[in-house]
């Protein structure tokens, strides 16, 4: 009878030692598991301010554009960059994203995404940009193994709903990730869309993971 009780007293011990246990203590190994955060970017980051502007697939004020036409000058933009590692979680295999905003701060339109599984790691981008329309230029890839590609992409002119914007100075952000377990760097840049064509190398800062950054603007 002794042996009886002194069994089912360690079964409650044992059954209450084991609710105590926090979830916390067995993290998430696999991708799915339940609650894994593999692949994601880590909840308690703290991106660069500015991050984090709400809802960003909000049409533009309207332009007065007539069947999705171009608005002011018709032309065309065209960005080059290469990237350079920084060292990261999974460096050299990089990701990046490439967006305009207004002046502002109101998404205009994707114009590169260079992630498809690793994309909730692109914390900048997810927090800037209408993920779910990226825009008419947009070029998507996988994860890229190395630094060694050239990236050129162009825009037209129109917004993530294929319509025309104003002849304006617009923001330029080029995002580069080694890692989904923080942010990546971000570099902004000023470019003008409007009457005169130009081709200039945007400045960019030395510890900035590119090498170089030239925008070109054909008046057409």
């Amino acid at each position: 009878m002794r042996a009886r009780w002194t069994l089912l007293l360690l079964c409650v011990v044992a059954c209450n030692e084991h609710e105590r246990i926090a979830p916390s203590s067995y993290p998430s190994t696999g991708l799915y598991t339940p609650g894994s955060t593999l692949g994601a970017s880590d909840p308690t980051d703290v991106p660069m301010p500015g991050v984090g502007l709400g809802n960003r697939c909000v049409s533009l004020p309207s332009t007065g554009a007539v069947d999705g036409g171009a608005v002011g000058t018709t032309g065309m933009l065209t960005i080059e960059y290469a990237t350079k590692t920084y060292d990261g979680r999974y460096a050299p295999k990089n990701c990046t994203a490439v967006w305009l905003e207004t002046m502002d701060g109101a998404f205009v339109a994707t114009l590169e995404i260079t992630a498809i599984l690793r994309r909730p790691g692109m914390v900048y981008w997810q927090e800037h940009a209408c993920t779910e329309k990226h825009g008419p230029d947009v070029v998507t890839s996988a994860t890229l193994r190395t630094h060694d590609k050239m990236h050129e992409l162009t825009w037209a002119g129109f917004d993530f709903e294929g319509k025309g914007v104003p002849d304006a100075t617009y923001k330029l952000f080029i995002e580069v990730a080694e890692t989904d377990k923080e942010p990546g760097m971000l570099e902004v840049f000023e470019i003008v869309k409007g009457p005169a064509p130009y081709s200039m190398q945007l400045p960019v800062a030395i510890e900035a993971p590119l090498v170089q950054v030239t925008a070109t603007w054909a008046v057409q």
